[in-house]
Parts: C-alpha cells; sequence; structure tokens
C-alpha cells in the first residue's frame, strides 16, 4: 500500500454532491479526485507564494546564504 493517511473533514452538500457525480462519471475513487485536486490547487499556491516572492525578495548575504547551505 502507499504511504497514505486517512482525513476526514465536513464540506457543503453541493461539493459532495459534485464529487459524487465526477466520481461516478469518471470511475474514479472519491479519495483520487480531491487528492488531485489539491495537488492542482497546491500549484496555485506555489505559484502566488513565487511571485509575491519575486515582488518582495529578501536579499541575503553571502555569509547568511552559505550558513544556510552549511546547515541542509
Amino acid at each position: 500500500m502507499q504511504n497514505v493517511a486517512k482525513m476526514s473533514f465536513t464540506i457543503e452538500h453541493a461539493l459532495k454532491n459534485e464529487l459524487d457525480e465526477f466520481s461516478k462519471e469518471l470511475s474514479l475513487s472519491k479519495s483520487r479526485i480531491i487528492a488531485n485536486a489539491l495537488e492542482l490547487y497546491f500549484d496555485t499556491l506555489d505559484l502566488k507564494i513565487a511571485q509575491n516572492r519575486l515582488k518582495n525578495p529578501k536579499i541575503i548575504s553571502q555569509d547568511e546564504m552559505q550558513k544556510f547551505v552549511d546547515e541542509l
């Protein structure tokens, strides 16, 4: 079995109904649909974070960077 975690959460009835419909239509488990949706959403959040960082870059010195690398 894959490295998975069981979760429990609450969603609106309308979302649950859509999830049921997609699951049936696509022959995918609800868990797979939710996992795929979260992966796509997290990619979107990563992009937003990257864009924010480009707008407000944190400049560090070479010494700070070397310390960071050494701690890895």
